[in-house]
């Protein structure tokens, strides 16, 4: 059972064409306590008819859940943990594309009309064996209530506010939100106006819980600096026999950006392009994926902005952005 209120504001989710609302619902076996029901989240509408579904899924004793907000690399993290959970089978990867292998729950109310079945990500899950690899950008209050009540598996990965922004502007101007600029883009932002916002909420949550036996929380940014580090810690969470050295720098090699980006099954590029049509020709799934990048596209006014908005926000929890991410 959910709650929804229409937003102060005239956006639109453009696949649709339809109106943005708040979504929120009360889930009493998270293990954070606070009133989850005034808790909300930015969605179109569409999700009017289908937010149950993802509350009321059925999750099975071995799934595992990846669970970010949007371009905070969640791909590269489903990448990392289906290897892990298959062996290491690079053959096998190569079969399908890994939204097929590890579907994105949230599709369901995002496909656009008439796009087919074959990425419904309900149809997905039933079809596939265990143990699951599922991806959400949900909020920790509108994830399927059974990963709370199982305390299911669940990796987390956060990263800085900056970077989210920049990359997830490029993402969301090929379909999610329309508007004249990347200023324009960080004002809806910040006001909860783009799609899984508010931000900080997502990521304050979930570092609150990063103690919890079922949860695994990494950045981004430490995925970068120590990726062999970040693996061999997300195999002993999933419980998997320790990566030999070979099999480690296999793995690590595997996984750096240029053959992440250069990997069709991967890079949801194509995908993108063939779902959605107004996805132009040039639009890329995978930019850049480095640590730092807004500098070369937020002004200095603008980085301050956001930093004086974050401020404002983190210091309700008495956390700085250090506390979570470390020297950025």
């Amino acid at each position: 059972m959910f709650n929804s209120r229409k937003m102060n504001i005239e956006s639109f989710d453009i696949h649709y064409n339809v109106p943005m609302k708040q979504y929120s619902a009360e889930c009493t076996h998270i293990p954070l306590k606070k009133n989850w029901s005034d808790s909300w989240c930015a969605l179109p509408e569409t999700f009017d008819h289908c937010l149950d579904k993802i509350l009321n899924f059925e999750v099975r004793p071995r799934d595992v859940f990846v669970v970010t907000f949007m371009k905070c690399g969640t791909t590269w993290m489903q990448e990392a943990a289906w290897l892990l959970l298959n062996d290491l089978n690079f053959e096998k990867s190569k079969e399908k594309r890994i939204l097929e292998r590890s579907p994105f729950l949230d599709f369901i109310g995002l496909l656009p009309p008439g796009s087919g079945l074959e990425l419904d990500p309900l149809k997905l899950t039933e079809q596939l064996h265990d143990p699951r690899l599922i991806k959400s950008h949900m909020p920790a209050n509108l994830l399927p209530s059974q990963i709370w009540q199982k305390k299911q598996k669940t990796i987390y990965v956060a990263r800085n506010v900056k970077d989210v922004i920049v990359s997830s502007f490029h993402f969301a101007q090929h379909g999610m939100w329309k508007g004249d600029s990347i200023l324009d883009y960080v004002n809806n932002f910040i006001n909860d106006e783009i799609h899984w916002t508010p931000f900080w909420t997502h990521i304050v949550d979930f570092w609150k819980m990063r103690n919890e036996s079922f949860i695994f929380f990494v950045t981004y940014e430490e995925m970068i600096k120590d990726l062999p580090g970040v693996v061999r810690r997300l195999g002993q969470f999933l419980n998997r026999p320790t990566l030999t050295d070979e099999e480690l720098n296999r793995l690590v090699a595997h996984l750096s950006f240029g053959k992440m980006k250069d990997n069709r099954q991967a890079n949801l590029t194509e995908m993108m392009k063939e779902t959605f049509p107004d996805v132009p020709e040039n639009f890329q799934f995978m930019r850049r994926g480095i640590v730092g990048s807004y500098r070369d596209e937020l002004t200095p006014e603008v980085q301050a902005k956001i930093d004086s908005w974050t401020a404002s926000i983190l210091s309700k929890h008495g956390l700085t952005e250090k506390d979570i991410f470390g020297e950025l």
